[in-house]
């Protein structure tokens, strides 16, 4: 299944009868993150590390060691996942170095490039929300849709809606409580590749939880790319898209070496890839339904070729208000195929109001 409910969870880690609560301390959060998505974690530990001797001849004191650096960026930016991944561990049955180890080096050799994300700004739509959609594509893995609230002593942390693997502390696609959405899609050929640093789906996460709109999006990226903070796939660059609740959107081009490339939407639609078949298809039809453009729409698309991928693992649709994105934001999520599956609601509306 993509995801399993506990009812039997009780006390400060449940927020609403039912319901698994994923807002709290890091440690009360990766506690019932790694309960729930135990089996799934434990096998996925154990055959990425072994997958990783035998056809790369590393074994698990080199790869560890090789994780020392990202520990210590993980330190730098968002030190409460290091507890969040200690409880998660622990929870699942999984040594906790060996576990964070394999959240900064799983994406490194199985990206795939049909990954593709579009947006239109509420001029086109047909509720006068901005809507943002990506349909994934990877390895078939269990997939999970959540919000996460963070409590942490080290200051404000935005709270999230996104879409990962159940062994995932990272994002693939999501929204935040400040009406920020963001994807991550494989790029071009990566000329300069960087094994060292962290992936997209980090950046990403950090991204979430401490920006506000696309402004502070894209200078956050531009901060690790100063920092050489980012390392993306062994041979591909990273496409990046932002929208917010203004309507805005900004798609990001990121290399290593080489400057990012920053393109601000015109229109009030825009695709991950203007030259790519899938872009012509999805802005030709967006064009077509202007003013009248829906949910339901990007969704319909996400299950058509050539948008749909026989890769496709989950898709993601964020509406965000103009205004109370903290109560109102939303998302349509496919824990599967797409074209294979439903899309399930998920509210963003917090289970007890915070501050």
């Amino acid at each position: 299944t993509a995801y399993e409910i506990m009812p039997s969870l009780v006390g400060s880690e449940m927020c609403i009868r039912d319901r698994v609560c994923l807002d709290g301390s890091p440690e009360q959060v990766g506690r019932v993150f790694g309960r729930i998505n135990a089996p799934d974690i434990r096998r996925e530990v154990e055959q990425f590390y072994a997958a990783v001797e035998t056809e790369e001849g590393i074994k698990r004191d080199e790869l560890l060691r090789a994780g020392e650096y990202y520990r210590h960026l993980v330190e730098r930016y968002a030190p409460h996942w290091l507890e969040e991944a200690q409880a998660a561990a622990q929870a699942a049955g999984v040594d906790a170095e060996e576990f964070l180890t394999y959240q900064g080096a799983k994406y490194r050799g199985i990206n795939r490039p049909e990954c593709f994300t579009y947006f239109s700004a509420p001029q086109h739509n047909a509720d006068h929300v901005t809507l943002f959609h990506k349909n994934r594509d990877n390895m078939q893995r269990p997939q999970s849709a959540y919000v996460k609230g963070i409590q942490a002593s080290s200051g404000p942390i935005y709270r999230f809606l996104a879409i990962g693997d159940t062994t995932d502390l990272g994002t693939m696609m999501g929204v935040n409580e400040k009406g920020l959405a963001a994807a991550a899609d494989t790029g071009y050929d990566e000329p300069h590749p960087r094994l060292q640093g962290m992936m997209n789906t980090d950046l990403m996460r950090i991204i979430f939880e401490r920006a506000a709109d696309v402004d502070e999006a894209v200078a956050w990226l531009k901060e690790f790319h100063a920092h050489r903070v980012y390392a993306g796939g062994n041979k591909v660059g990273t496409n990046w898209m932002f929208a917010d609740r203004r309507g805005r959107a900004i798609r990001v081009y990121q290399f290593h070496e080489k400057e990012m490339v920053v393109t601000r939407d015109e229109e009030g639609l825009m695709v991950m890839r203007d030259e790519d078949k899938r872009g012509v298809f999805v802005l030709k039809t967006l064009r077509s339904y202007h003013g009248k453009i829906t949910a339901a729409l990007h969704n319909r698309l996400s299950r058509r070729e050539p948008v749909l991928s026989s890769s496709n693992a989950s898709a993601l649709t964020a509406v965000i208000p103009p205004d109370h994105t903290e109560l109102f934001t939303y998302a349509h999520v496919a824990l599967y195929r797409a074209a294979s599956t439903f899309y399930a609601c998920l509210l963003y509306t917090s289970p007890s109001p915070r501050d």
